[in-house]
């Protein structure tokens, strides 16, 4: 498969993709930019970004080669002579190359975002590292360590998003220093696992209307942080003396105070942690904010007939009750071996 990203970094594809953002996720702004290209580079950035069909037998060569792995991974289909990608597009960041699915008003499997990429930049791990990656998805946050020397295991809790991960390890010519196990956060670690010197989680944040204590493994609750808490909960049997955890969180702002402001604050002092918490971009929760009809939008994938006028009620509502006027999106590092607690935030007013 390494011949596969030879042929298409050979191609140009590489640098076409070299003259967006690192963080960009927008197949609109590709599909803009391939009206200027044209033979062999057009036809891939067809297939491989924009999700154009193809036929199979008009492919180069070295991703012709591909296609069993990419239709056994699951992110390509083909009927007869035609091929096609399934949801995914082919990413490059930071040097990765990535199937993976960018943001959607519905539910993606596959998941690379803008914050995905922010998460990675603010990992920093080292060559011998042992990182340990959870919700891993498509397996960025660890293709990124790997690519820095170190050793990561990626859990992941959908199994075909999984076999996604091992694809991208496979590609990129990592499979060697990359293990990917399938479960729910710590559970498929093996027993007596070593702590690790590194702990990153990309967790699902999107508050869910699902009834209290009837949230999916993959559901973040209330207000979003449910399985940022318990990621948090298994940290200090897992990371290393000195080491280092990164987590994405959504968290509800009351005016200009965290509404789990005295949690966070209360758990690192508790097991001794330095936690840094940075918030970012900042959300509305009225009911015609994009996060309330996200909300909406992802309950209704799982039960279509309800009223959407009073989900976003119930929406609306669960905010309400938490007193937040806003939502953040928020970066955390924790650190062993220090005992602090920090806010740092990059939006204020």
């Amino acid at each position: 498969m390494t011949r596969f990203v030879a042929a298409l970094e050979r191609s140009g594809l590489a640098e076409f993709l070299a003259d967006f953002p690192g963080d960009s996720v927008d197949r609109l702004q590709w599909a803009a930019a391939t009206r200027g290209l044209d033979g062999e580079l057009r036809a891939l950035a067809g297939f491989l970004l924009l999700g154009e069909p193809a036929a199979a037998d008009r492919l180069p060569a070295a991703l012709a080669q591909a296609l069993p792995a990419l239709v056994g991974s699951g992110v390509a289909v083909r009927r007869g002579d035609e091929v096609r990608l399934v949801d995914v597009s082919l990413f490059r960041s930071a040097g990765v190359w990535l199937f993976a699915e960018p943001p959607s008003p519905f539910p993606v499997r596959h998941y690379f975002g803008r914050d995905s990429v922010a998460l990675a930049r603010r990992t920093g791990c080292r060559a011998g590292d042992r990182v340990l990656d959870l919700c891993s998805g498509p397996g960025f946050q660890g293709l990124v360590a790997a690519q820095r020397g170190a050793g990561a295991t990626l859990v992941e809790l959908l199994p075909e998003t999984a076999e996604v991960a091992r694809l991208n390890a496979e590609i990129n010519g990592m499979d060697d220093r990359i293990e990917v196990l399938v479960g729910d956060l710590y559970d498929p670690l093996p027993t007596g696992v070593e702590p690790y010197d590194r702990v990153i989680a990309n967790v699902p944040f999107l508050p869910t209307l699902s009834a209290r204590g009837e949230e999916a493994a993959h559901e973040g609750g209330e207000d979003g942080f449910g399985i940022g808490r318990r990621v948090l909960a298994g940290l200090p049997r897992h990371l290393a003396a000195g080491g280092t955890a990164h987590l994405t969180g959504l968290l509800l702002q009351a005016d200009r105070e965290l509404v789990i402001g005295g949690e966070l604050r209360a758990w690192a002092a508790e097991n001794g942690y330095g936690l840094t918490v940075t918030l970012t971009e900042r959300m509305a929760v009225d009911a015609d904010s994009d996060l309330v009809q996200t909300t909406v939008s992802d309950h209704l994938e799982t039960d279509p007939q309800a009223d959407p006028e009073e989900l976003t009620a119930a929406a609306v509502g669960m905010y309400a009750r938490r007193g937040a006027t806003a939502a953040r999106l928020a970066y955390l590092r924790i650190d062993g071996g220090m005992a602090d607690f920090r806010i740092l935030d990059r939006a204020p007013g």
